[in-house]
């Protein structure tokens, strides 16, 4: 009897342990959501700001950059499973595997390389040349900005 009481506290924990993991987890990923919104959100209001742009243009830019935000996020998640089915392809010695994931990793290359210079012609249609230069200059300085803080934080 003493054993069962036992046995049951003892699942009865482990079920409370997996519970408290599953909810911090979900936690964790809710704060790094917010935290990315965030910083996309500042980033768009400082891109702006440096373009001093009117309304509409702003709008139309604020659209664009949008919606190549989510491509380019789908493009980099479809890269990252493939290289982990890759890592694994290569772990278990897999040739077939390692020759069909290579070119769908050449295939995401090519395909986010067209993304990218679709997004650059939307953006050339929407701003002034004096506005692409700015608009250049300012994700330059952002990059520059964000691989220092990058390195001061991971020495």
């Amino acid at each position: 009897m003493k054993k069962s009481a036992a046995v049951i506290v003892v699942l009865c924990l482990m079920m409370f342990a997996v519970t408290c993991n599953a909810e911090t987890e979900k936690q964790n990923t809710d704060r790094k959501m917010h935290n990315h919104e965030q910083f996309k959100t500042a980033k768009r209001q400082h891109l702006l700001k440096a373009l001093d742009l009117d309304k509409e243009t702003s709008a139309k830019l604020t659209a664009v950059l949008d919606s190549y935000d989510t491509k380019r996020h789908d493009a980099k998640k479809s890269m990252k499973d493939n290289i982990k089915d890759l890592r694994e392809a290569v772990k278990n010695k897999k040739g077939d595997a390692i020759k069909d994931l290579l070119g769908k990793l050449e295939s995401n290359h090519a395909a986010f390389k067209a993304l990218m210079e679709s997004e650059k012609t939307e953006i050339k249609g929407i701003l002034s040349e004096e506005q692409q230069a700015r608009y250049i200059l300012f994700m330059v300085d952002f990059h520059k900005k964000l691989r220092k803080s990058m390195h001061r934080n991971n020495p």
